[in-house]
């Protein structure tokens, strides 16, 4: 019923601001650089596909197009001696400007009269493989994402899905959470979900405002020696500007969340933009009976302030405050909440960088505070605490970036960064727990100490240099070395090289190829254990080689092969520990679930090997004058790790085989059709049995550990967009349905203590959603 209240409350608003408003113009305004130097172009020409409009940048890169039409447009941007690009999906409303950032790419064909196209499928030099942009839109409108950039780039060929309820893992090419390195303008920072795992770039939705986000860069593979301390993936958020014209806002209502926002100028030189999030999802959460709600609020904020043409600055502060609020009101919930951890955190990014421009190049200074407060606690259905952790993980990360041009076809990247660690553990067993079948056992037998109080000072640090270069016309390659120093580690120098070109056979056919060392430190809880100060930093050599082929200028076809070999993991020195690698273990929200195994308090030792391998195939047709849009990804891949006992267990993430294919149609400004299949075959999982039935123990460890496999599962969500513009007023109506043929797919295992029965099925079924955007 409350469904049906909101949505007949929302009809009546929608037909009040029907005839209320008058439907207004919109306008674009743009800013155009030379991709590596940053350097506003002067005179680039900009057409509106479609219209007879148009503009030239003027001195500094800028140009405005006025009175237009709310609608959906296409920008094509071509200048002398740069790859042409075509923008899609610019969407004009009345109520506020648009705004259009615009990276060239200089041409490898230098003459005069020619325009070179990249077209729709515009290709940074920098990154030339298993490399994905998304815009604000694109994630935007994707059904089942939740506005979401890491539910967003799950969609990317080679991305897995952890099968565990309300999680927002990124598994990349068969790593683990852990791998995966996040930036905010070039900030570092170590999670950006809510509800993270200490130790681990995991949670259960992206505290990032997706408003603010102007694209997304996301590598899975094959990244630069700019990028370190981490193996598998980069994820890389451009945030986007504030209105300059008027203070705006815009208020936002969901099935799961409700916020606030907004945004204006700061004199004529800078701009901001605020907002506020809060989480109600009690109604999902009593859909599956759960006695548990988890809370979050997010407040989001970046400002910029341009002191001339050639100095910009940028400012960054994010907040995450979560928790759980429990229902003990009765035995059934208090038992079924003793399976639950308790869970409260705080999470703080604050930081500024600034650019400064150069005869041919950049210089990039970035200072930013990361801080993570972790609050655990674990009780019996008797609300007796036998577990407690407070623990708080401070950085203080400075970073020097540069960029010049030495000559036409040669350009050098150099930089530095050191990072100022601050963190405090202290962690308190009680001198018996309950394990994952809910037996009560002294903590001694689990091989974790029963009072951990650590407290770190430390660093980290690195520096790099990478030179590009275009050889002949149609071929380019990136060489670069780095080096990173742990000092937290007894072993703390790790070099490193990688390498990747590509090579532009036809005006279609592009070929591509890389291979590099990565290193990542372990995770700083892994090493609060005196004896995990000998673990050296985990290593993954990395080999890929693909083709791009142009079927037309909106259809891209792409192949990509990987084999990533993975050395020095983490794993336990004992027959209750050494069947675990940390890297593949971190799924899921721990506890006793996994009898705190995922937290790496127990000794380590640097003995564990992998490998993945894996061939990807994607398909990719881009909105243009045919309104369709969308992309078909086919992913096979394995992976397997030998752990301390020297067996060989499949992943943890290993699904063999991924099927997505998404996309969407629009008829006209006001319409939006989209929809979302995934099919992938099953992870590895420990087969749970009934403890009455099997010695009171849950699952036979390690003799049965990831030995049984998940079926094939798929699902179909669709979402169904409407806008409205006004003059000063802009609505978003959408309905988004989740599972939409209820698909009982299944999940790894559970054993419910109340009930005493194993259950493996997801519990929601089909999950509609409605929800309301007004901009003002």
């Amino acid at each position: 019923m409350r469904f049906f209240t909101k949505l007949t409350i929302l009809i009546q608003i929608l037909i009040f601001a029907q005839f209320a408003f008058t439907q207004g113009k919109g306008r674009i305004n743009g800013e155009v650089y030379d991709s590596k130097t940053k350097e506003a172009l002067i005179g680039v020409s900009v057409k509106l596909l479609e219209t007879s409009k148009g503009a030239f940048t003027d001195e500094f890169g800028k140009f405005v197009i006025t009175n237009l039409k709310p609608e959906t447009y296409r920008l094509e941007i071509s200048y002398v001696g740069y790859e042409n690009q075509i923008l899609t999906d610019i969407v004009v409303k009345s109520v506020s400007p648009t705004k259009v950032r615009v990276e060239l790419n200089q041409s490898n064909i230098l003459t005069e009269e020619v325009t070179i196209t990249a077209g729709y499928f515009s290709q940074k030099s920098e990154e030339p493989v298993s490399s994905t942009s998304l815009s604000r839109e694109e994630i935007r409108r994707l059904p089942g994402g939740f506005e979401d950039v890491v539910r967003a780039v799950t969609n990317v060929p080679g991305v897995a899905s952890a099968n565990v309820g309300g999680r927002n893992d990124l598994l990349v090419r068969g790593g683990g959470p852990t791998e995966n390195l996040y930036l905010i303008n070039n900030m570092e920072v170590p999670n950006i979900n809510h509800f993270g795992n200490q130790g681990s770039g995991s949670g259960s939705l992206s505290f990032v405002y997706l408003d603010f986000v102007d694209n997304v860069d996301f590598s899975t593979g094959g990244f630069g020696v700019r990028y370190g301390d981490k193996m598998s993936s980069v994820l890389s958020l451009k945030m986007r500007s504030g209105r300059s014209d008027r203070i705006g806002g815009k208020a936002t209502v969901s099935a799961s969340q409700y916020g606030f926002e907004l945004e204006g100028p700061v004199s004529e030189k800078g701009n901001f933009v605020f907002s506020a999030r809060r989480s109600y999802l009690d109604l999902i959460f009593k859909a599956i009976g759960a006695p548990f709600v988890p809370v979050f609020t997010d407040l989001n904020f970046v400002g910029e302030y341009n002191f001339s043409s050639k100095d910009r600055l940028f400012l960054l502060g994010l907040a995450a405050i979560d928790e759980i609020d429990k229902d003990q009101s009765d035995l059934e919930n208090r038992v079924t909440n003793a399976s639950v951890l308790d869970n409260s955190q705080i999470q703080l990014i604050g930081g500024l960088s600034y650019r400064r421009l150069i005869h041919n190049g950049f210089l990039d200074f970035t200072l930013n505070h990361n801080r993570n407060n972790f609050d655990y606690s674990q009780s019996d259905e008797n609300l007796e605490e036998y577990f407690q952790s407070d623990a708080k993980e401070r950085e203080y990360n400075f970073k020097i970036d540069s960029y010049y041009k030495i000559k036409k076809k040669t350009g050098i990247y150099a930089g530095s960064s050191v990072k100022f660690i601050s963190n405090s553990n202290q962690t308190t067993f009680a001198d018996t727990i309950y394990n994952r079948s809910g037996k009560k056992i002294p903590i001694a037998e689990t091989g974790i100490p029963s009072q951990i109080d650590e407290r770190t000072k430390t660093t980290k640090s690195a520096i790099y240099l990478e030179t590009e270069q275009n050889l002949f016309k149609n071929w380019n390659l990136l060489l670069g070395v780095r080096a990173d120093f742990y000092n937290f580690l007894n072993e703390s120098f790790y070099p490193s090289y990688r390498f990747s070109t590509n090579y532009q056979i036809s005006k279609k056919l592009r070929i591509k190829g890389s291979f590099g060392k990565y290193f990542q430190s372990p995770s700083y809880v892994w090493t609060i254990n005196d004896f995990n100060k000998d673990l050296k930093a985990m290593k993954n050599d990395m080999t890929i080689l693909g083709f791009d082929f142009l079927l037309r200028k909106d259809l891209n076809f792409s192949v990509e092969a990987f084999y990533k070999n993975y050395t020095d993991l983490p794993t336990g020195t004992t027959s209750e520990t050494d069947y675990l690698v940390l890297t593949n273990t971190d799924a899921g929200y721990g506890g006793r679930d996994n009898d705190f195994q995922s937290f790496g308090y127990f000794p380590l030792v640097s003995e564990a090997k992998g490998k993945a391998f894996g061939l990807e195939f994607l398909l990719q047709k881009k909105f243009s004058e045919i309104p369709i849009y969308g992309q078909m990804s086919l992913s096979f891949a394995k992976s397997e790790y030998t752990a301390g006992n020297g067996k060989v267990y499949s992943g943890e993430y290993d699904q063999r085989m991924i099927f997505n294919i998404s996309g969407g149609y629009k008829p006209n400004a006001k319409w939006e059709f989209s929809t979302k299949f995934r099919m992938n075959t099953g992870a590895p999982f420990t087969p749970i049995y009934l403890p009455s039935e099997n010695g009171g123990e849950l699952q036979n460890l390690p003799e049965e550990y990831l030995t049984d496999r998940l079926g094939t599962d798929h699902s179909l969500d669709i979402r169904i967009d409407r806008r409205f513009n006004f003059t000063n007023l802009g609505i978003i109506l959408f309905l988004d349905v989740q599972n939409v043929y209820n698909n009982k797919f299944k999940t790894k295992p559970r054993y419910d203590f109340w009930t005493d029965e194993i259950e493996d099925e997801q519990t929601l079924g089909v999950l509609p959603s409605i929800g309301l955007t007004i901009e003002f």
